[in-house]
């Protein structure tokens, strides 16, 4: 049964969970660079080099281009060279632990304070940053859970008291040191049920994405050897009873096409949006408030305006400018109010201006510029399915979900000897600003709204006409 977030209108806080899914490609965004002593950051395809196995792969029969997927599933499945599989094993985990967090914020540092207590991160990663990250913000306000799905070299477990906590650890029940978790590797039949704290991992996993309103992935390709925990986690977000309210956003390079096709199962309706970078995300947006931010635009009709992160030079910096937010967690009711502008923040460099054109999508965009309406029969839009519009304006569009409102005129009452009235009608008008009354024109004329997606548009006719565009508007496409 179909049920709303834990949504208290009169509070506007939100108490239903923001799920952030973390692949290999979320870290490598985070540090391109590298870690603090520019180590760089493996991904899977890159660990038979960075750690120099080549050598030894060679020597075990496996050609050249053989991928590290590949390789360790073979190993593993067929228990062949089991000093090799040993030594991949021990040199993952030592080249991951010698990785240091930059002292300067991190995406991870952004990441995990835009959260909070009822949020849950969830990685795949085996690296120390994200874990590293929590443990240098966990004092300044109530940061996410966060679950590592395969093991990590910074998390540590104490399996007969149940205790999780980092590397170096003492249990805090028995005072024994903590045991480093098992890292679990890229073979197709995964086990996720057999290790304790993995499969304790995946449990929380799955109670959270099946009471979540919100769910981020960044940086997670669903490789072909996770087929089972992709199945798992699309059933269980597909439980979800908040399932048709909720928005999902897909964080990746890859092309947009290529994404749909990969996560149609993750999303309900046109409920989901695709980014490059984490930061134009609801997260980044609207840090500590994505899931109020959501709620506030779809269910009470009263969006709140963006407080996008700034990005800060220190840690400190960051720390005082979401001081207001936690303040305001402290107290028990949100605003919805932006944060000061600090005066310290890190200035973005200014976008290159782009000297290509879309005569189609900028085209219309500059519409919403226009004060006055077009009028009737001069400009249409067509749709891919072949359906054709009168445009009267573009009300808004918005880059962030691809989406334009727009306003056209409404014929569909008229017969041809009334569209020839409408038309001397028209004859007769000197200004576009006198086509605002459209009952003026004709007692039949009309307009509606009509929402679209940028997809949905094939191309626009401009039909010529002596008052559009007005001489005094500018025909330059911004």
């Amino acid at each position: 049964m179909p049920r709303l977030p834990a949504f208290e209108p009169h509070k506007q806080i939100n108490h239903s969970p923001h799920v952030v899914i973390l692949g290999a490609g979320s870290s490598r965004a985070a540090f391109p660079d590298g870690d603090a002593n520019r180590r760089r950051l493996p991904l899977l395809v890159d660990l038979p080099d960075c750690l120099d196995l080549r050598t030894a792969l060679s020597s075990a029969g496996f050609p050249p281009d053989a991928n590290f997927e590949s390789i360790y599933d073979e190993l593993a499945t067929s228990g062949r060279c089991p000093a090799l599989k040993a030594d991949i094993q021990s040199k993952v985990r030592s080249y991951f632990e010698s990785l240091v967090l930059p002292e300067a914020p991190t995406l991870y540092d952004y990441l995990l304070l835009a959260l909070r207590e009822n949020d849950l991160i969830a990685t795949f990663n085996w690296d120390p940053f994200l874990a590293q990250a929590f443990m240098r913000n966990r004092g300044v306000s109530k940061l996410p859970n966060v679950v590592f799905l395969h093991g990590n070299v910074e998390t540590a477990v104490c399996i007969k008291d149940g205790v999780k906590g980092f590397r170096g650890n003492e249990c805090e029940k028995c005072g024994q040191p903590l045991e480093p978790t098992t890292l679990l590797y890229p073979v197709r039949n995964k086990d996720y049920s057999t290790d304790p704290f993995i499969a304790n991992e995946w449990s929380v996993l799955k109670h959270f994405l099946n009471e979540a309103y919100m769910a981020t992935i960044f940086g997670y390709s669903a490789p072909t050897t996770d087929a089972a925990a992709v199945d798992l986690m699309v059933k269980t977000w597909g439980d979800n009873p908040t399932f048709e309210l909720g928005q999902v956003s897909i964080v990746d390079i890859k092309p947009e096409a290529e994404l749909e096709k990969t996560w149609k199962p993750f999303f309900c309706r046109s409920h989901y949006g695709i980014h490059e970078k984490l930061w134009t995300t609801w997260i980044l947006r609207h840090p500590r408030r994505s899931g109020e931010a959501l709620a506030m635009a779809t269910l009470q009709n009263a969006p709140w305006p963006d407080n996008p992160f700034p990005q800060f030079k220190s840690l400190p910096e960051l720390h005082t400018w979401i001081a207001p937010l936690v303040s305001e967690e402290n107290e028990g009711r949100f605003s919805g109010e932006p944060c000061p502008k600090p005066q310290n923040a890190i200035q973005p460099e200014p976008p290159k201006p782009s000297t290509a054109i879309d005569w189609v999508l900028d085209w219309l965009k500059t519409m919403c510029k226009a004060s006055e309406p077009i009028p009737p029969l001069c400009v249409e839009v067509v749709l891919k399915d072949g359906t054709r519009y009168y445009l009267h304006s573009i009300v808004a569009c918005e880059d962030e979900t691809r989406t334009f409102c727009a306003r056209i005129w409404d014929l569909r009452a008229f017969d041809a000897t009334e569209i020839e009235e409408l038309k001397q009608k028209l004859n007769q008008v000197r200004e576009r600003r006198d086509l605002a009354q459209a009952e003026a024109l004709h007692p039949k004329l009309d307009w509606a709204n009509l929402h679209l997606h940028y997809d949905d548009i094939a191309y626009c006719v401009e039909w010529h006409d002596r008052i559009w565009p007005d001489h005094k508007e500018s025909k330059t496409v911004s």
